[in-house]
């Protein structure tokens, strides 16, 4: 579901061009915007109203997300249902047929209600990776820096009707599969210059239409995005400290701190301090 999203949308759709028809790619095109459309061309779009009042957007909109996606999986073994800056990979050391890898779990005898993938947050460190993401070329290679953020692994990869909650950051599914060869990569802060500008543009339109008391109280809470620039100022100036995307600890650190919100279930581990670097074998994925 996007919204005048075209730098990701281009790579979304690329990335996934490569596993799958047109026929079984969906975006929902909220608000209509004509280039989205030239984009999806070909997929299935559909459209909806931008909503001008903002009233729990982010929550009504993860909800259409579940019905939607909860429909799907009548229809398909698995629906992916991610934002537009978020891509599922599968490990190249174990397959570069990610279709193939999904059927081969959806063959099993016991099958997961869905599929949470391994959080992977890219984060540009200028100083370190100089060079421009240009379009029609990889991403990861000339970007291969990381922070593990256990927020975005999600439960993202569904086989049986779901309610995510809001962000889809957790389901209501009781079972908890964490794929050990699957992860979602988060690219909100894959290019320094590119990604500031877009923070800038998405706080300006959560605050459009707010009363100046009301914009008062969101900066002071540090609210949603508010401060995301600030996260990304400090992220960019930190070295990586290893090369690897094991994390064996952390993995069970996730699972044995899970939170329970009821009805939905989060990954536990929070987001630890440190950057990475995304071992060679991941260069081309995106």
């Amino acid at each position: 579901m996007v919204h005048t999203e075209d730098f990701f949308l281009e790579r979304w759709l690329a990335h996934w061009r490569r596993f799958l028809p047109d026929e079984h790619i969906y975006v929902i095109n909220h608000g209509a915007d004509p280039q989205v459309s030239a984009l999806v061309h070909g997929c299935n779009e559909i459209t909806l109203p931008y909503d001008a009042l903002k009233k729990s957007v982010n929550q009504r909109r993860w909800q259409i997300l579940s019905l939607f996606t909860s429909g799907l999986t009548y229809g398909y073994d698995w629906v992916i249902c991610n934002d537009v800056d978020e891509f599922i990979v599968l490990d190249p050391q174990i397959s570069d047929d990610l279709p193939a890898y999904l059927a081969e779990v959806a063959a099993r005898d016991e099958v997961p209600s869905a599929i949470t993938a391994f959080a992977i947050e890219m984060v540009h460190v200028p100083e370190l990776e100089p060079a421009p993401i240009v379009s029609g070329e990889p991403i990861i290679g000339p970007r291969r820096i990381y922070r593990l953020n256990s927020n975005y692994a999600k439960p993202c990869i569904v086989h049986r009707p779901i309610e995510f909650k809001a962000g889809g950051h957790g389901g209501n599914h009781s079972d908890i599969y964490l794929d050990p060869h699957l992860y979602n990569f988060h690219l909100r802060f894959v290019d320094y210059d590119y990604c500031m500008g877009r923070f800038k543009k998405s706080l300006e339109r959560r605050l459009a239409g707010k009363t100046a008391e009301e914009q008062a109280e969101m900066r002071k809470g540090q609210w949603g995005w508010a401060s995301v620039d600030q996260t990304f100022e400090a992220l960019s100036k930190k070295h990586p400290v290893s090369e690897t995307i094991d994390h064996p600890d952390f993995r069970r650190k996730m699972l044995d701190n899970r939170i329970l919100r009821p009805p939905f279930t989060l990954m536990g581990g929070g987001r630890p301090p440190d950057n990475y670097r995304l071992p060679e074998r991941f260069n081309g994925v995106l």
